[in-house]
């Protein structure tokens, strides 16, 4: 059954499959929900069935124990990040499809501003979203580029491994934690101690896994780190607060120094064909942008953005705009997905 179903999942183009005990399969499509009614609900035979056709012996082993795993899966023409756990039911799976596609910016869409980071010896650049919204698509073209065009070395941390990457100009070697490493921070920690030019980390909680981020910018190298949030300021105000309040002035400044930027991004559902499409808020961190960081006058940051588009920042807001203009995307798609839905709302309106 589960093959069948991620053949499935391929064929419509979903995002995700979902294989709960008790219910039939879901699939994600263009960002909704979509139950597969002509198929039985599945049972605990099912589910022990799934996980036998999936999983090896240790992963067995760690989902038994754990009650929880999660892993990536090759499965025909695309990679699966598959999400075990037990729920009130009993067990839930949820697979995440990673196509085998080629990664161009041209791809994904991404702004000239934000493509320059990955041509930048050394600093931090963050990337923040909700979940589901391509962060780790981002991250992969951006290794891709640099991989492609420099001789690096690049190390990623990640849980799971998600793109596969082939060697080309640059040397990669993938850890994955709870595999290769027993967590971020050793992960990062041991990047960090190597011969490393580019780190990527795929998940940033801690203050420690924080603090060696900024370390290995302060050590010359140039680092690419998911973080919880919707927008720059939220980035930024996460990043700060993983640690003790009386160490965050430090922090701040050490932050405004050493990041290059950041990248947020949103996917929306396209006007005239399946699928969905990204809007990005595109921070530089700037001289001003450098000056409010390190005051902690995170306020100020959505409005120099507005003001900053000539230095390449982007809000989302506008960027919503421009795909509406261009007729990618719906105006109720784009003001429902902006972050300020009333003054989006006026400008739209104005353009008739």
């Amino acid at each position: 059954m589960i093959f069948e179903l991620l053949n499935l999942c391929i064929e419509k183009n979903a995002s995700d499959l979902h294989f709960k005990t008790g219910y039939p399969p879901i699939l994600r499509i263009d960002g909704n929900m979509q139950q597969l009614m002509n198929m039985p609900k599945i049972t605990k035979k099912d589910f022990e069935s799934m996980l036998d056709e999936i999983l090896d012996d240790s992963q067995k082993t760690t989902f038994v124990k754990n009650q929880r795993l999660d892993f990536g899966y090759s499965f025909n023409e695309a990679r699966f990040r598959v999400n075990l756990f037990k729920d009130l039911h009993g067990g839930n799976a949820g697979f995440r499809i990673i196509p085998f596609k080629q990664l161009t910016f041209d791809y994904i869409g991404l702004p000239v501003s934000a493509q320059k980071f990955a041509d930048k010896r050394n600093g931090l650049v963050l990337v923040t979203g909700n979940s589901g919204s391509g962060k780790s698509t981002t991250l992969s073209t951006l290794l891709t580029y640099i991989n492609s065009k420099y001789k690096k070395n690049i190390i990623t941390i990640e849980n799971p491994i998600e793109y596969i990457f082939d060697d080309d100009k640059s040397l990669i070697s993938q850890r994955q934690v709870g595999v290769d490493c027993e967590s971020f921070e050793e992960g990062i920690a041991d990047a960090l101690q190597s011969d490393s030019d580019v780190i990527f980390i795929s998940e940033l909680i801690s203050a420690k896994e924080a603090e060696l981020c900024l370390q290995a910018a302060e050590s010359g190298k140039l680092i690419f780190a998911i973080i919880q949030g919707n927008s720059s300021k939220q980035a930024l105000d996460r990043f700060i607060k993983l640690f003790p309040k009386y160490t965050q002035n430090q922090i701040a400044s050490r932050l405004a120094k050493h990041l290059l930027g950041i990248i947020t991004q949103t996917l929306i559902a396209k006007k005239s064909e399946t699928g969905r499409i990204a809007a990005y808020e595109i921070y530089i961190n700037s001289l001003n942008g450098k000056k409010i960081i390190a005051e902690k006058k995170l306020q100020l940051i959505p409005s120099l953005i507005d003001s900053a588009s000539s230095e390449g920042m982007i809000s989302l807001d506008n960027y919503i705009i421009k795909l509406t203009k261009t007729g990618k995307i719906t105006k109720e798609e784009g003001i429902a997905k902006a972050s300020n839905r009333s003054i989006v709302k006026q400008k739209l309106e104005a353009l008739k």
